[in-house]
């Protein structure tokens, strides 16, 4: 007879496993410190998911949407192409990698060991893409126009943003700074009429950055 499958226990679960990745990342993890914090046997946690990947996205799917759907809703608050730019870019690749003493991370190190034949589905990457080129639609009407160049973009971010969360516990300074950020709103939105308030603003998403009150590069780059 199947055994019948508990949303307690499974919530449970998913629990402990946030927990764990936050004080231990997932690299040092292990399906059996899961079970453990959960109170259940390690052979149970295997009839709610086939692999420790597997309940790491289940989290990190939760955890990061919210913080997407938290940034949109900022970046839709903002006022003009250049303001609307800013929060996205400061929210997305500064803000986020530092959230949750760098929970993000933990996406770097399971991404790493995936392996063939491991339960790994792109679904979340898609979403994201997805996410990112409806906001930059939303941020300008040059990128609202060309979806080309907005897929282009939206790459770029991508890539960059992986970059970030890689750099981030080795050198937290290596998160872009104002200038930085600046540097590409004036490339993302080239296109756009210039905003009187594009230098001298800065947006509430890289409020807190190192150098964020001047205009001078601090040498530093998120590699992708």
């Amino acid at each position: 007879m199947p055994q019948v499958k508990k949303e307690d226990i499974r919530l449970a679960i998913l629990e402990a496993s946030h927990a764990l990745f936050l004080e231990k990342g997932y690299v040092e993890t292990t399906m059996v410190q899961i079970a453990k914090r959960a109170g259940i046997s390690h052979a149970n946690i295997y009839s709610y998911f086939t692999a420790k990947l597997q309940v790491f996205f289940c989290v990190y799917e939760t955890w990061f949407k919210a913080r997407i759907g938290a940034l949109e809703a900022e970046v839709m608050a903002a006022h003009g192409a250049h303001a609307r730019m800013r929060t996205l870019l400061g929210g997305l690749l500064v803000q986020m990698p530092r959230l949750d003493n760098g929970f993000s991370h933990n996406l770097v190190q399971a991404l790493a060991t995936v392996g063939p034949g491991d339960p790994y589905d792109a679904s979340l990457l898609h979403w994201f893409r997805e996410r990112l080129s409806d906001m930059l639609a939303a941020v300008a009407p040059s990128l609202a126009r060309d979806g080309v160049r907005r897929a282009r973009v939206v790459e770029m971010l991508v890539l960059t943003f992986d970059g970030c969360l890689v750099n981030h516990p080795v050198n937290p300074a290596s998160l872009p700074d104002a200038a930085m950020l600046e540097e590409y709103v004036a490339a993302f939105l080239s296109a756009e009429p210039a905003e009187s308030d594009a230098v001298a603003s800065v947006a509430p998403s890289a409020q807190g950055v190192p150098g964020a009150a001047s205009v001078m590069p601090s040498g530093s780059a998120a590699a992708a």
